[in-house]
Parts: C-alpha cells; sequence; structure tokens
C-alpha cells in the first residue's frame, strides 16, 4: 500500500506540473460544441469530447482498491481484508461516432484490463496462505454528471478470473473456499473523478465484487467483496467537454421504432449437485453434528453433471435500450440419479419415499428485462416453476443442510451478443441461481426475429457494432 501511494505521488506531481498552464485558462477546459438550450436545462447532458487530430481517444488507467471480504469473516481467520491492483487501458466513444446508443448512455468510455487480487493479504490463525487471483476484465463506464473540475458516474465489469491453487482440505482453510482454477468475475460501483487540465484524471471508487465458478466444482463459497480505492488516468489526446440535450435525439431519424421482439435459444452448461456434496459433509443420523470438510479425493469423486435448457421470450421493445417481456424456459438436468442417491444417504429412504419425485424436466415461466448498448445487452430473468419435482423439497432440512436448488423461484442473469449478419443470432453466457446461490454457468446460442413494427427499424450493424 505504501509503495502505491508513493506511485500516486508522483504521478499526481507531474501532472499538476505538466499542465499548470491549462488552469491559467480554465475557460478552455469547456470549450466545445454546444447544442441549442441553457446549462441549467434538466435534460441536458455534459461528457468528455476528444479533440485530436488523430482522433486517438485512448486513456491509461491505474488502480489500487482496498477490499473487505463480506462472506467469509470466520474465527480462524485473522484478517480477511485485501489489496487489489489494476492496469486498464480505455476507449472514449464520442459525436463523431453518430450512434445512437452511445447518445443516451452519455458517451461512456470502454476499458480492458488486467488484475491482480492480493488475497494472499487473507491472514489465517493457521497460517493458511491463501492464493492470489489473477483477472482479465472489461468495464463499461457511464458518467452521470461532469462540471468544469469533476465527473460523477458509475461502471459494470465482467472478466475472467485464474486461481493458482484449488481445493485441499490439508492445505489449510483458504483452498476450501475455491475449488476450480477458473472463474467468473462481476462487479459494479461508483466513481467520482478530478480532471487536472485536459489529460489527467484522479479519482475514487467504491464497488462491489464477486468471484465464482458457479458450481462447475464443488466447494463454491465464492468471494464477496466491498471496499474503495484511488485512481490516476492519462489520456493520450485533450478532451474537452460538451454538451447535448437527450430531446435533440430524434428517434425517426435514428431508424428506432417501437414493437414486439422474440428470441429462442438453446443454453447448456455443467453443475455440481451440493446434495452429493452433503452425503460426505453431514451425518444425517446426528443432525446436530457440525459440518465437516470432506477429503480431497471425496470432492474429486463428485461429478460435473450436464444441464441443458430451452427458452422462448416475447418481449416489447419500447426503447433503443430496453425490452420487458415474458419467457417460458424447459430445463434438462441429468442428475436425477445421483441426486436420489445422495438424498437417500442424507434424509433417508421415508423422506424420499415421500418427495415429489425425481424428474429431470423442469418448466420454468419468467419476467425478462434486456438493456442495450449497441449489439450487447444485459439478459435478466426472474421465474418461478409451475412444474419441478427435484426430490425432498423440506425448506427446513435444505436450509440446515446449505441446499437452495429447490426452491420455487430462479434467476438468470448475463450477457447477450447479437449478430445482425447473421440473421440476429446471439451467443450469450448467464448464471443461473436459486436465492442468489449459483447452479449453474450457462452457454446459449439463439436467434432473435422481430414483429412487423420493428422489423429492419433496430439500429443497424453499421453503427451498430
Amino acid at each position: 500500500m505504501k509503495k502505491f501511494g508513493s506511485v500516486i505521488v508522483v504521478l499526481l506531481t507531474v501532472a499538476i506540473t505538466t499542465n499548470a498552464m491549462s488552469w491559467s485558462n480554465p475557460t478552455s477546459v469547456l470549450k466545445g460544441d454546444v447544442c441549442d438550450g441553457s446549462e441549467s436545462n434538466s435534460d441536458t447532458i455534459s461528457t468528455a469530447h476528444v479533440q485530436d487530430k488523430n482522433n486517438n481517444r485512448m486513456l491509461v488507467s491505474g488502480q489500487g482498491w482496498y477490499g473487505y471480504d463480506i462472506e467469509h469473516a470466520r474465527p480462524e481467520q485473522a484478517s480477511n481484508r485485501y489489496m487489489t491492483y489494476e492496469l486498464a487501458l480505455g476507449f472514449q466513444t464520442e459525436p463523431a461516432d453518430s450512434n445512437l446508443y452511445d447518445k443516451l448512455f452519455g458517451y461512456p468510455t470502454l476499458y480492458a484490463g488486467f488484475s491482480v487480487a492480493r488475497m494472499g493479504n487473507f491472514q489465517f490463525k493457521d497460517n493458511t496462505k491463501f492464493p492470489n487471483l489473477y483477472s482479465l476484465f472489461g468495464s463499461f463506464e457511464r458518467t452521470l454528471f461532469r462540471n468544469k473540475y469533476t465527473s460523477l458516474g458509475y461502471h459494470l465489469d465482467f472478466g475472467a478470473t485464474y486461481n493458482p491453487a484449488t481445493y485441499d482440505p490439508l492445505e489449510g482453510v483458504g483452498n476450501n473456499w475455491l475449488s476450480s482454477h477458473f472463474m467468473a468475475y462481476v462487479g459494479a460501483g461508483a466513481f467520482a473523478k478530478f480532471h487536472i487540465g485536459k489529460r489527467w484524471e484522479i479519482g475514487a471508487d467504491i464497488s462491489f465484487r464477486h468471484y465464482s465458478n458457479g458450481r462447475l466444482r464443488l466447494p463454491n463459497e465464492a468471494l464477496n467483496a466491498i471496499g474503495g480505492g484511488v485512481f490516476v488516468r492519462y489520456r493520450l489526446a485533450d478532451y474537452e467537454p460538451i454538451k447535448y440535450k437527450r430531446s435533440d435525439i430524434n428517434f425517426e431519424t435514428e431508424d428506432f421504432k417501437k414493437g414486439m421482439q422474440y428470441t429462442m435459444a438453446l443454453g447448456g452448461g455443467v453443475h455440481t449437485c451440493q446434495a452429493e456434496w452433503n452425503q460426505y459433509a453431514f451425518d444425517y443420523s446426528q443432525p446436530d453434528k457440525p459440518e465437516r470438510i470432506p477429503t480431497k479425493e471425496e470432492a474429486a469423486s463428485l461429478k460435473a453433471h450436464p444441464k441443458f435448457s430451452y427458452s422462448f421470450e416475447a418481449t416489447y421493445r419500447y426503447a433503443p435500450r430496453y425490452a420487458t417481456g415474458l419467457g417460458v424456459e424447459v430445463f434438462y438436468s441429468s442428475n436425477m440419479k445421483h441426486l436420489k442417491t445422495a438424498d437417500t444417504i442424507l434424509y433417508g429412504e421415508e423422506a424420499v419415499a415421500n418427495s415429489p419425485g425425481y424428474s429431470p424436466i423442469s418448466i420454468g415461466i419468467a419476467v425478462v428485462q434486456e438493456v442495450y448498448w449497441r449489439n450487447l445487452a444485459v439478459h435478466v430473468a426472474l421465474g418461478a416453476y409451475p412444474y419441478r419435482h427435484k426430490g425432498v423439497d423440506d425448506k427446513e432440512l435444505n436450509e440446515m443442510y446449505n441446499d437452495r436448488e429447490r426452491g420455487w423461484h430462479y434467476e438468470k442473469a448475463g450477457l447477450r451478443y447479437y449478430i445482425p449478419k447473421l440473421g440476429d443470432t446471439f451467443v450469450g453466457l448467464s448464471i443461473k441461481s436459486h436465492n442468489i446461490k449459483a447452479e449453474y454457468l450457462e452457454l446459449s446460442l439463439g436467434w432473435r426475429f422481430k414483429g412487423k413494427s420493428i422489423k429492419k427499424s433496430l439500429p443497424n450493424s453499421k453503427n451498430n457494432i
């Protein structure tokens, strides 16, 4: 932390020194194109516009982030705080792109970066060493407010993480949390930054971060952290704020109309069953006996079972960025035989005999929401099961054994990328969960077709890459 602080001080000194002249004429910082309307107009949006002969819109960003692991404040831990260091390259969208979605999101900045989460900073009473985590990530940063000196906004992060050390109970507590080398990383937060001249920025960030393998393997306690950090950024070209009004956007000329759209998709993934893990971790004959840690051999014997899904969704595209509707999904689970065996060991034959049964087919009905930026969409579904027979469904027992997969409702959240040149085919990656506990990561392939009212009216591939 001290080393990072020293770097920050050096960068700030250089920034203030090299940009001192720009502050002698502060109005130049605000110079730029202004649409009709006063600055006080409530629908006026301000954002950064790069002014450069070579149209160079790149940024370099470095950040130090101090986090608190909110899930694992266990007695065996002496400390659950850690540092993360990030380096990222950013790209500033701007009005020259003439893109409807960039206008509506206030010309966001996109980042691609690398981070090292120093989980080795965790301290355990038995001197367990926790592995550092290495991530490649992308970030979407939107500015909501900007004036002469500051900017405020939010960011969304998605990435893939490599974990060098997998589950081994003999190695200590730390490795009991993570059992696979590769995991998904998501984050969200708010930022405030201060502009120093035309090229330098410093700022602070408060955010939430989550690491999980999506139940590819067990255990998957996951890591959930909150924290904050500071960052320094350098633009490779000068920028000047501009102003425009949202009312200036003409949706007819932007080639957008409201209407229905429909999607069909096939999805698949793999899942390690919590009940199979529990058959080693608990003793049904002694329910008050605490959970034990299964051996490495027992954990290795657990199979990752294939899961498949088919979905049909009907949504109403009422704005360029938003569509809302309903979906029907059919899920197929291949592990019913193993689940029944595990339930018999854990709950007993009588409980299994009195259960609703073990069907590989489940049917879900969900409320669906999509949020679009260009061809990329955040896809969220909140669903309920009108038909699902998945063994012992006793809420009290399921909670006792940390088995939250058997409830009546579910959640799905992820990303879809639409490919207009392939007839609006899309690929997607999402996480399905129950009570925010992962069931599996799903890769999907689907097709979108549009109702008559919006056919050929959504932004085309030329401006919607």
